[in-house]
């Protein structure tokens, strides 16, 4: 895919995670959403390949705090489980939210790139929302 004027990235997608986490999202009750650097392309570049429908993009432009901020004001009160693979930039800034949170169901599922949202992640994520009141 292309990323720029001159570069192209290698994305490795597995297009059934799309049905894979709809359903999460439909057995769960559970909202879908992009927190990605991809911003608003991840709808127009990720989502069809995956068979997954346009969804909502968690804005940080200009963040301090990478991602958590946003996704913080985003996810307000309610419960979160959020995938992604670089969990381990910021750890400080990592574990002061999920402190902020600890009143909350809050579960950060790394990801490794190189194989993807599995099925153990995806267990992860039910037995996480399966906590909520």
């Amino acid at each position: 895919m292309p990323v720029g004027w001159r570069r192209k990235l290698r994305v490795w997608l597995d297009p059934g995670h799309g049905h894979q986490l709809r359903q999460l999202a439909e057995d769960t009750g559970a909202e879908l959403a992009w927190a990605t650097t991809w911003l608003h392309r991840a709808n127009t570049e990720i989502g069809p390949r995956l068979g997954l429908p346009e969804l909502k993009v968690v804005e940080f432009h200009d963040e301090t705090g990478w991602k958590y901020p946003a996704v913080a004001r985003y996810a307000w009160e309610r419960p979160l489980v959020w995938f992604d693979d670089d969990f381990g930039l910021h750890p400080a800034r990592r574990d002061a939210f999920v402190h902020k949170r600890r009143h909350l169901t809050t579960a950060l599922v790394h990801v490794d790139p190189g194989t993807g949202i599995s099925v153990q992640h995806l267990s992860e994520a039910r037995e996480a929302f399966g906590r909520n009141p």
